[in-house]
């Protein structure tokens, strides 16, 4: 069905599903990282990843193109950044950074990702489009309005993770249609399996301690494998500029998720700022048609 879209529009459509994704899993590792140590979280989260990635690799491109990637340097990379993500983001929430100042500071990415992708790609940004990620900010900014104070360790890691997020975003370029789309969470999910379990030796793995936590992890775990094949297919066959304000849309699906899951209260500025984050995502849409 998607292939009846530009190549544009359809890495927007799949950039958008793949960011919301990673919204969702963001949300599901906030409730569990209160209940479980880090190290557990991802552990059982990108097994699961791992595990559901190989069941459907024959819809996905298949394991044996997956295995003979030619590129698999970058692909460790990505898997580096993708736990570096998910520990520096589940460390800072855990350390009682709220949600908002999170979110504020990994909405730099989208700026960032389209600025370097300046260079590095030699895609330069229309300036249209530096308006659509200037409306997202902006929408950001209102709705979350980030005090002015010292930077504190749990914002350190927030940056951190900031770093992260635009590295794997760029990262994505160079994995061309001849990568199968199973490697794009392939390879992430089995270097973060790779390097978390030695922590597990001085922590310990927690078994989750009931069904509902079992389901909170496939879900967390399905959103990951989304998120990372989404956001990198949507980066590869899409200009940065376009795919990367999406980003601004996990703000709204955390909003809701904290109103309803955690009893975060909004208020009127909640809303002005999430209704120019859509109207930045729908302008970036009927954009996207005529790329």
């Amino acid at each position: 069905m998607l292939s009846a879209f530009t190549p544009s529009l359809r890495g927007i459509i799949v950039g958008l599903i793949g960011f919301l994704s990673f919204a969702a899993a963001d949300t599901c590792a906030k409730w569990l990282g209160m209940r479980y140590e880090t190290a557990s979280v991802i552990f059982w989260t990108y097994l699961i990843c791992l595990i559901l990635g190989l069941i459907a690799s024959p819809f996905l491109g298949g394991i044996k193109a997956t295995l003979k990637t030619p590129k698999l340097p970058i692909h460790i990379a990505r898997g580096v950044c993708s736990i570096g993500i998910a520990a520096c983001v589940i460390k800072a929430m855990s350390m009682g950074l709220p949600q908002a100042s999170l979110y504020t500071i990994l909405f730099l990415a989208p700026f960032l990702t389209a600025l370097l992708a300046w260079p590095l790609y030699k895609e330069p940004v229309p300036a249209k489009h530096w308006g659509i990620i200037a409306l997202g900010f902006a929408g950001t900014l209102i709705a979350l309005r980030p005090g002015i104070e010292p930077i504190s360790l749990e914002e350190l890691y927030a940056f951190a993770a900031l770093g992260f997020v635009v590295i794997l975003g760029l990262l994505a370029r160079p994995l061309d249609a001849r990568e199968s789309l199973h490697s794009l969470s392939f390879y992430p999910a089995l270097i973060t399996l790779i390097i978390v379990t030695p922590f597990l030796f001085d922590q310990g793995l927690s078994l989750p301690e009931s069904m509902h936590h079992w389901f909170i992890y496939v879900l967390g775990a399905i959103c990951v494998l989304m998120g990372l094949s989404g956001i990198a297919h949507g980066f590869r066959i899409a200009p940065y500029s376009l795919v990367a304000p999406l980003q601004y849309s996990e703000m709204v699906f955390a909003v809701l998720a904290g109103y309803i899951l955690f009893n975060d209260q909004l208020d009127l500025w909640t809303y002005i700022g999430s209704a120019l984050i859509i109207l930045s995502g729908i302008w970036l849409v009927v954009k996207g048609k005529h790329h």
